[in-house]
């Protein structure tokens, strides 16, 4: 028995002198030496190889042609100072003066202010709706986003004729007959309304300080049917990740449907709806397609938007120098591009958008 107990004792102190030693620190990572820390810096060396080439180059030369006097027939190349027609700039205040460049800033925020809150409140109203339904959901989100399947242009040829003056053409027109009310003029304060003329005077809407012509708000219902289904699909997802039980917990404590969506629901869609405003705000600005396919900026200049100002004076007229002006116009019309989404961009690479 003694040497049993002799023989336990060093092993019960060994034990709580191991208890007391502090704990082993994990051993530092290993640091890369010699080639293995450049082997980062090649595999993304094609990835920016890439990027250089095709988007930073051309954003500069962009803006370096924006400073001289060019045009298509003569173009400016940075390579060739013999060519160079340096006006400083010249190009900008022309710009900035130019009375189609303002009307065409006035379109483009009308489409800048109508289009993203026309397509986020139909895609919210949608993707829950879809949510809700128990049955049907797949039909109609196929629906909305059929099409998505269609091109701009496409879809501007479309609703061409679905706004065709003749009643025997234009599906709107015909239907608006067969109700008595095509061709009716209608005054409601400051509002003039002009019902069949979609394309060319459906009214305007006087505010005092300025006139707005409606023959936008015509083409921003095609761009809306087309695009809205990129925000149905968006808000759709975000709501697959609202938990069902907290949904619950609010109908158990007598919230209706409507109190269900507005505190649960469209919290739960801040992020998503930040991409879908973002996104709507970006095509908004870079809209070009259906206006060039429907109206192409007119009728006198009413619907003409930045991208297709930029278009005109850069390829529409080559016998005269005014594509350093279009520069003008893209490096502008980049920079409110960047400046409207540089809070998201930043938080979007920080990997919390909000």
């Amino acid at each position: 028995m003694a040497s049993r107990h002799a023989t336990a004792a060093p092993s019960a102190q060994q034990e709580a002198a191991r208890a007391q030693a502090p704990p082993s620190r994990p051993r530092a990572p290993r640091r890369a030496g010699g080639r293995e820390r450049y082997v980062p810096y090649l595999l993304i060396a094609p990835l920016l190889a890439i990027f250089a080439g095709f988007y930073l180059w051309p954003a500069l030369v962009t803006v370096l042609s924006s400073f001289f006097r060019w045009g298509l027939l003569r173009p400016w190349s940075p390579v060739e100072p013999d060519r160079w027609n340096f006006v400083g700039l010249a190009n900008y205040s022309e710009t900035l003066t130019d009375p189609s460049f303002w009307n065409a800033a006035l379109n483009t925020a009308i489409w800048l202010v109508v289009f993203p809150l026309l397509v986020a409140a139909f895609s919210l109203l949608a993707s829950i709706l879809v949510w809700n339904v128990s049955r049907g959901g797949t039909i109609f989100r196929t629906m909305l986003v059929l099409p998505m399947t269609i091109s701009l242009a496409a879809a501007g040829v479309i609703w061409s004729f679905v706004y065709n003056p003749d009643p025997q053409i234009g599906m709107l027109n015909a239907a608006l007959d067969k109700l008595g009310i095509l061709g009716a003029d209608w005054r409601l304060g400051p509002l003039e309304l002009h019902i069949g003329a979609w394309l060319s005077d459906p009214g305007v809407l006087h505010l005092g300080f300025a006139d707005i012509r409606l023959t936008n708000l015509a083409l921003i219902v095609p761009a809306f049917w087309v695009f809205s289904g990129f925000g149905v699909i968006t808000l759709t997802a975000g709501l697959t990740a609202v938990s069902y039980e907290l949904v619950e917990a609010a109908k158990v404590d007598g919230a209706n449907a409507w109190q269900v969506a507005r505190h649960v629901l469209i919290p739960a869609l801040r992020g998503p709806l930040v991409v879908v405003g973002v996104v709507s705000v970006i095509f908004a600005l870079r809209t070009f397609d259906i206006v060039y396919v429907m109206t192409d900026g007119g009728p006198a200049q009413d619907t003409m938007v930045l991208a297709l100002l930029l278009w005109q004076q850069a390829f529409a007229f080559l016998d005269t120098p005014q594509a350093g002006q279009a520069t003008a116009v893209a490096v502008l019309l980049s920079a409110v591009l960047v400046a409207g989404s540089y809070r998201y961009l930043r938080q979007l690479v920080a990997g919390r958008p909000r």
